[in-house]
């Protein structure tokens, strides 16, 4: 039998050179998908609705897309900058002069690893930090004139980032500390171990956000009354097993309504304020089918498992350069470093993430769209209470592709579209069943 040797493949890898060539191809895929969407937006043509308002929020939408596409072209200059003049090397220098003056040599590996992989993502988080708050300020809040409102929404997000921080530290340097001392301890099947030992971490995590939720938002348990009842109907109707009912005080970050199932072994209901304000009781019993429907269908199990999956490719691949000397010194480093090669194969990796992407958002659309089936079938009104839920606008279509690459859920129009076709066939299935039944009966 023979086997293909790979490494003196990836010995002879220019890396520097490769790694800006793929994120150089991401970008112009990017663009490319950025033009596609704008063609789009600009071709919209509606006679049964005002033009001149749709012309203004059409120039909204190209705005942010304007604004995301700048944002994407400035980071990946930043990175190529990063890359070329060896931003990485004096970060990792500087790391280990202060690490060597306190005391701590080379055999505190891990110490001196887990503060450089903390310096390059606090570095990396600064300088996201203001394109992230303005996203959120034009995209997710609708903003009230009055200046105190403005300052107690920059005093939320303020304070939602420290804790943020907080909880990275207090979960992330533990799993940074094992993660690293398992690819520095060299030994069989050393990728599998690591892959098992971040799935179930990945389990206790996932398990443990419900906790970790109330640090940022009030819950409170529903009031007994119509919606109450009506909620406890539904689930009894479609054998479903609720835990609790709870309302969520997401009003206060934006105007968006939601609402989803909280834990993996015993499921609760968490309804948005807004989406109670918003909603008739009528409709957010569609929204509750929807979510049922993804419990029955063990979406979240299954999405978590391609999750893993990825994970899995990611720490292979790397186990396979983790320790190759050429690795690092294509990119300016003078010794191997497995927290050097974590940050050097993210920014390799990132090129593969994103088209993977493509792959989890039509699985992701998949379960959406078997969702609002569910909830049609059964009787609920999925297309109106996504309409109310959305609320009152303009919605277009977007580019087929770049709402592929860009939303891991299908948009409004495209979830309409979906569910005229189901209802579409649901009563073609009706009337052949009809016809059926009238001909046994002659």
């Amino acid at each position: 039998m023979v086997v293909f040797n790979i490494d003196p493949l990836l010995e002879a890898m220019p890396w520097f050179k490769f790694t800006i060539g793929c994120n150089l191809f991401i970008f112009f895929l990017e663009l490319y998908l950025d033009i596609r969407q704008s063609f789009t937006l600009r071709e919209f043509k509606d006679p049964n609705i005002i033009w001149t308002e749709t012309k203004y929020h059409i120039q909204n939408i190209i705005g942010l897309l304007n604004f995301s596409r700048t944002e994407s072209t400035i980071g990946f200059i930043l990175e190529c900058l990063v890359l070329y003049f060896g931003v990485l090397v004096y970060l990792y220098n500087a790391n280990s002069y202060i690490w060597d003056h306190l005391g701590f040599n080379n055999t505190f590996q891990i110490t001196r690893g887990v503060s450089y992989l903390l310096v390059i993502s606090l570095v990396s988080s600064l300088t996201r930090l203001p394109f992230e708050m303005y996203r959120i300020y034009i995209d997710q809040f609708v903003v009230d004139n009055t200046t105190k409102q403005k300052v107690n929404w920059i005093r939320q997000i303020i304070w939602d980032q420290i804790k943020m921080f907080l909880i990275s530290l207090f979960i992330g340097i533990p799993m940074l500390s094992i993660v690293l001392s398992l690819f520095y301890w060299q030994y069989p099947f050393q990728w599998l171990i690591i892959v098992v030992f971040v799935s179930g971490f990945a389990l206790w995590f996932s398990d443990l956000y419900p906790s970790i939720a109330y640090l940022f938002n009030n819950f409170s348990i529903l009031e007994d009354g119509e919606l109450k009842n009506e909620i406890n109907q539904l689930c009894l109707k479609l054998n479903f097993p609720i835990s609790e009912i709870y309302t969520m005080d997401g009003s206060k970050r934006g105007s968006h309504s939601n609402a989803f199932l909280m834990g993996f072994w015993s499921s609760s209901f968490v309804l948005y304020d807004n989406l109670i304000k918003q909603l008739s009781t009528k409709e957010i019993l569609a929204i509750i089918g929807h979510e049922i429907a993804h419990h029955k269908f063990k979406h979240t199990w299954k999405h978590l498992l391609i999750q893993l999956v990825f994970v899995g490719n990611f720490i292979y691949l790397f186990s396979s350069v983790v320790h190759l000397n050429v690795f690092y010194t294509g990119f300016g480093f003078k010794r191997v470093d497995v927290s050097v090669g974590l940050v050097l194969f993210s920014y390799l990796y990132s090129t593969f993430a994103n088209l993977l992407r493509f792959v989890t958002n039509m699985i992701r659309r998949e379960f959406e769209y078997a969702a609002d089936a569910f909830a049609i079938e059964n009787g609920l009104d999925m297309k109106q209470a996504l309409v109310s839920m959305h609320g009152k606008g303009v919605y277009i279509t977007p580019d087929r592709f770049f709402s592929l690459y860009y939303y891991s859920h299908p948009t409004l129009m495209e979830r309409l579209e979906s569910i005229d076709t189901i209802i579409k066939t649901l009563n073609t299935d009706n009337n052949n069943t009809i016809v059926t039944e009238d001909k046994k009966n002659l």
